[in-house]
């Protein structure tokens, strides 16, 4: 009667030994770039990359959305919900700010200039960063709304734009 447990426990050690031995043995396609890399072998079109890190004074954007933004004198103010990047040069213009509401919903958006928030380390936890700007310029902050991409005038609708002359534009 104890010989049961013994033998199913062994036909599933076998069991088990045997599909690993299965697995090992099985071969991928002679292109497979993905098989190469895992066997420690590159493909002669991937050339070897060489790593890259940020330099300590960088901030990564990651961190910059869902940061804290505290007053001067260390109210928590909200949340950064979005930065504005100027397509010309690349650089942070304005910062949206994410005041009150419940897991980002139903607070409200604000607006603020860049060079208002004064980005350190928090005092409360320094691997995390904090951004700090004057309770005035949140005070006088204008709401955000997003830009409507894709919203234009139909088709059929007559032009808008003013003509040179003085005189409405010409239908066609």
């Amino acid at each position: 009667m104890k010989k049961a447990p013994f033998v199913v426990t062994a036909a599933l050690l076998s069991l088990g030994l045997a599909t690993g031995a299965w697995a090992q043995t099985t071969t991928s396609p002679a292109g497979d770039t993905k098989a190469k890399r895992d066997a420690g072998t590159s493909s002669s079109s991937e050339p070897e990359r060489t790593t890259w890190s940020p330099q300590a004074t960088a901030l990564e954007s990651s961190k910059l959305i869902g940061m804290k933004i505290r007053s001067t004198d260390g109210k928590d103010v909200g949340q950064v919900d979005q930065v504005i990047v100027n397509q010309s040069d690349g650089k942070i213009t304005h910062v949206i700010l994410s005041k009150g509401g419940v897991l980002g919903m139903g607070g409200e958006k604000l607006v603020l200039m860049w060079p208002d928030v004064k980005i350190q380390h928090d005092n409360d936890n320094p691997d995390r960063w904090v951004g700090v700007v004057d309770q005035a310029k949140v005070d006088r902050a204008p709401k955000y709304e997003a830009r409507k991409e894709g919203e234009s005038l139909p088709a059929a609708s007559p032009s808008t734009t003013p003509s040179t002359s003085g005189r409405p534009a010409k239908k066609r």
